[in-house]
């Protein structure tokens, strides 16, 4: 441990420079080869979140995954083409995740609450009554 401790201090007085763990940029090849590896394991019909290299931010189902490209559509209220978006292009991409928020979920809590104010009430008429 001292001999480790002694090689760090003695570069650094030296000047020398030590190669921290620093993030390395990656090639614009390989980014654009991990986004096809991520689109591939995203399954069809998910939601998806896009935003090309422009700063255009596009929110789709997912179509198809092809060579180059991703296949998706958007939704909105007047109908649209499907859009394809070069991979190239692509600065991020992301599964749009779920709100967590469900009617079943928002009818649970409201139930529970009812029943503690419930027994909130008898417990009170119950004190007072003794």
């Amino acid at each position: 441990m001292r001999v480790v401790t002694s090689v760090l201090v003695i570069a650094a007085l030296l000047g020398v420079p030590v190669r921290a763990a620093a993030p390395q940029p990656l090639a614009r090849e390989a980014e654009v080869a991990a986004y096809k590896q991520m689109a591939a394991g995203i399954p069809l019909g998910a939601r998806i979140k896009v935003q090309t290299d422009d700063g255009r931010r596009l929110t789709a189902t997912l179509m198809a995954v092809e060579y180059e490209a991703l296949l998706m559509k958007r939704e909105s209220r007047v109908p649209e083409p499907a859009v394809r978006v070069a991979f190239a292009r692509i600065t991020r991409l992301q599964l749009e995740e779920k709100s967590g928020f469900s009617l079943g979920k928002a009818v649970g809590i409201g139930l529970a609450a009812g029943v503690g104010a419930i027994l909130t009430l008898f417990a009170i008429a119950v004190a007072i009554d003794d």
